[in-house]
């Protein structure tokens, strides 16, 4: 897979993966583990920001890092999760949360089966989005090719 995240936070460690991890209380998707190993959260490279299927438009503001975030005021993976699942019960605790819309809304993926969800915290809908994190990188186009 040869996705690029630009941007970044720092570059983490197969420490800091498994830090990580050891706080989640589960391992972190494979799938999150080989992007994030090369680039820690940030965003898509060519301005790609828009997640668009056919019956959903999703900005996306930035893919969250693991550990440390480069600026403060960035969440990561665990904090996000901490606050949403374990504090505010806001998202099932099977739901990782790896980015966010401008909004501050979780894109998750679960953890079980590996499927992405967009989860509105207003409606507390679980928004089905796609099988797998491939697929939903796949459906990320510029503002340019989402409404030029």
């Amino acid at each position: 897979m040869s996705i690029k995240l630009i941007n970044s936070s720092p570059a983490i460690s197969e420490q800091d993966i498994e830090k990580a991890e050891l706080f989640l209380g589960f391992p972190i998707p494979r799938e999150i583990n080989e992007i994030y190993r090369k680039n820690n959260g940030g965003v898509l490279e060519d301005d790609k920001c828009i997640y668009q299927s056919e019956s959903h438009e999703l900005d996306i503001k930035y893919f969250l890092p693991i550990g440390k975030s480069k600026e403060p005021g960035i969440f990561t993976i665990e904090n996000l999760y901490k606050k949403l699942a374990k504090e505010k019960k806001l998202i099932p605790e099977k739901m990782l949360p790896f980015a966010i819309d401008g909004g501050g809304f979780p894109f998750c993926i679960d953890i079980d089966n590996k499927s992405i969800y967009f989860l509105n915290l207003e409606s507390g809908k679980e928004i089905f989005l796609d099988n797998d994190l491939i697929s939903f990188i796949n459906n990320i186009i510029s503002e340019e090719d989402a409404w030029g």
